[in-house]
């Protein structure tokens, strides 16, 4: 589209125009009656050294410096531009910078279920000496991972991760040997583990595994003690990542 330039000394669009292209960005310095002046970012000369006239004029002074001597200097004196309010509306859209191909992450995992697959042993009864089980066990802790964009639109990420959480861990007479415990009672746990998390969307799924540890004579004597277990977690924005875009920033 053809924008002119805008003139501060008469507060009006000036007879200078430009052809502005698709993917121009630029800000909004000030609205006015009919529109908005603006000014366009600057592009580094690799990337679109076209721009560069159009962003800021570029003028050489003779200054005097300090020593007496007669010095060169470069000053940028940036070009402005107006936009009608019909233009803006309809060609125009709000840019927003893409996620990084990979960004460090951290947040917190609640596994809500824990699956603790069976031991190969046999007591002398027939019966195995760790038998599959299943618990809903407390635990909150950190973790931390490298999200991996997957498309270009920043929609699908793929986050392998590990951490650590403090667990409350169920246990009773059954799955604690040489009669430490006499009843179900919980006992706490560090719990490391590792996992990989597909994102879409903000929907996030989780597949976890962890290695469950207990103090004392408790945890020599429990018989899930250091054996790893698997979980599932859903969750929406379990993780985020801070993005610096501005709000003001427009595409042409």
């Amino acid at each position: 589209m053809s924008l002119k330039e805008y003139d501060f000394t008469t507060n009006t669009p000036s007879s200078k125009t430009i052809i502005a292209q698709k993917g121009w960005r630029f800000t909004i310095d000030q609205p006015d009656t009919s529109g908005y002046v603006i000014k366009f970012l600057k592009w580094d000369d690799e990337d679109n050294p076209k721009n560069q006239t159009i962003y800021a004029k570029v003028t050489t002074t003779q200054v005097i410096s300090k020593k007496g001597n007669t010095i060169s200097k470069n000053e940028e004196i940036i070009n402005y531009y107006h936009i009608s309010n019909s233009d803006f509306s309809d060609f125009t859209k709000e840019f927003t910078e893409e996620d990084p191909s990979l960004s460090f992450v951290t947040g917190a995992i609640t596994v809500p279920i824990k699956i603790r697959p069976s031991g190969d042993q046999i007591d002398d009864e027939g019966n195995k000496t760790r038998p599959f089980d299943f618990t809903g066990d407390i635990n909150i802790g950190v973790s931390v991972g490298l999200r991996i964009r997957l498309d270009k639109k920043g929609v699908g990420f793929l986050i392998p991760s590990a951490g650590i959480n403090l667990t409350s861990v169920s246990i009773d007479e059954n799955t604690v040997r040489n009669d430490i415990i006499t009843s179900k009672t919980n006992a706490s746990s560090l719990t490391p583990f590792i996992g990989i998390i597909g994102e879409y969307d903000n929907f996030q799924v989780a597949l976890i595994t962890g290695w469950d540890r207990l103090s004392g004579k408790t945890g020599e004597n429990w018989i899930y003690q250091g054996k790893p277990w698997f979980g599932v977690g859903l969750g929406y924005n379990i993780f985020n990542t801070s993005n610096n875009n501005p709000s003001n920033n427009k595409d042409e």
